[in-house]
This record gives structure tokens, C-alpha cells and sequence, in this order.
């Protein structure tokens, strides 16, 4: 499973030294998760785990939480609050970064069950295997 990680950042709301640590965390949370997770497989419809994080003025860019299950895509771009990013170290913007990711295995099953309320239960069991390995390299990490 490879994991795709983006932006939209603002700096509105962040300055550049912080878009240089969002950049930094982002590129250690996707990096860490794909050196695990590359070769692994997973039974689940989706392409990549993908999902882009929003770091925007509160009048900009609200979530989208997107699926296409005959495309296999997530469209998942999710919020985090740019206040906490700025007030934590690498280690806390990283843990922030992961958290929306583990967020995103959540909203993508509620996309399942309404997109294909009869799905065959294994691609939940595969998607649970997904969370528990992401966990489980979060642990390693010291994420969690």
C-alpha cells in the first residue's frame, strides 16, 4: 500500500519557517509509513491511501471527503488546526500529520458502507489490518 501525502497551507495562517516544518513532518510521516507499508497488500478498493492536509484561514477550504469506488480514489483532504501545528515540536507536528491519516481509514469505511453498503466484510477486515499495521509503525514512531 503506498501512502500519498499533500498540502494546502496557507500563510495566512502559517509563516514560512512553519511551512518548512509542515514539509519536514509531512515528508517523515509519508516516508515512514511507506517504507513499511510499500510492499505490503491490503483487499481494499482504493489505489493509494492518499489524503491532503488543509492548513488554511478559517473562511478557506473546508473538508472534502471524497470516494470513488469504481475509480478507486480517495479524494480526503482534511483540517489541522494551524495553532496547534505551530505550538508543538517535530515530534507533536508529525503526531498531528499521523492523526489526521488514521482519521482518514475512519471516514473512508463511513465511505464504504454508503457507497457500497453490501461490500463483502474482508475489505473491513483488510482496512482494520491497514489501521493496525499504520498503529503499529505510529508506536515505532513514538506517534502514539
Amino acid at each position: 500500500m503506498e501512502v500519498w501525502l499533500s498540502a494546502e497551507l496557507s500563510r495566512e495562517v502559517l509563516t514560512e519557517d512553519h511551512l518548512d516544518l509542515e514539509n519536514k513532518a509531512r515528508n517523515a510521516v509519508e516516508n515512514a509509513l511507506n517504507a513499511q507499508l510499500q510492499n505490503k497488500s491490503y483487499d481494499i478498493p482504493i489505489d493509494k491511501w492518499k489524503c491532503i492536509e488543509i492548513m488554511m484561514g478559517n473562511d478557506s477550504f473546508d473538508e472534502r471527503i471524497f470516494y470513488s469506488f469504481k475509480r478507486k480514489n480517495m479524494d480526503f483532504r482534511l483540517r489541522i488546526d494551524p495553532t496547534t501545528f505551530k505550538a508543538t515540536d517535530d515530534l507533536g507536528r508529525e503526531r498531528l500529520i499521523f492523526r489526521m491519516l488514521l482519521r482518514s481509514l475512519d471516514l473512508l469505511k463511513v465511505k464504504f458502507e454508503k457507497v457500497r453498503p453490501k461490500l463483502d466484510v474482508k475489505v473491513y477486515e483488510e482496512l482494520e489490518r491497514l489501521k493496525n499495521d499504520a498503529l503499529n509503525i505510529a508506536k515505532d514512531e513514538s506517534w502514539i
